[in-house]
C-alpha cells in the first residue's frame, strides 16, 4: 500500500525517473524539477518509506569536507492485481469522506 501511494503524485514518479537516469542529490533533484528543497526532501523520504529509494552518504571534499546523502533507485517490481485495487479503492473513499 505504502508504495501504491507513494506513486500516486507526479513529482514522485518525476523523482523516479530522474533517479533511473543516475544516482543524485536532493539539491540536484529540487532544482532539476524546480522545486524548494524541504518539498525534495519530504518526497524523497516518501519514496525511501517505501523501500522504492535508497539513500547512502558520501564524503565530498570541496568546498570543505562534508557529507551529502546521495539517491537511487532500489530494484522494485510493481504487481497490480485485485486486492492492491480494492484497497486503493477504499482508502480514497475513506479519505474523500473526511475531507482530504
Amino acid at each position: 500500500m505504502r508504495v501504491a501511494r507513494a506513486l500516486s503524485h507526479p513529482v514522485r514518479v518525476k523523482i523516479l525517473l530522474l533517479l533511473v537516469r543516475r544516482p543524485t542529490f536532493i539539491q540536484d533533484i529540487a532544482q532539476s524539477l524546480r522545486i524548494p528543497y524541504a518539498l525534495a526532501h519530504m518526497h524523497l523520504k516518501v519514496l525511501e518509506e517505501a523501500g522504492l529509494v535508497e539513500g547512502s552518504y558520501v564524503v565530498e571534499e570541496r568546498p570543505r569536507p562534508h557529507l551529502r546523502k546521495i539517491y537511487r533507485v532500489r530494484d522494485f517490481r510493481l504487481v497490480i492485481d485485485r486486492q492492491l485495487l480494492e484497497d486503493l479503492a477504499r482508502s480514497e473513499e475513506s479519505g474523500s469522506s473526511s475531507g482530504q
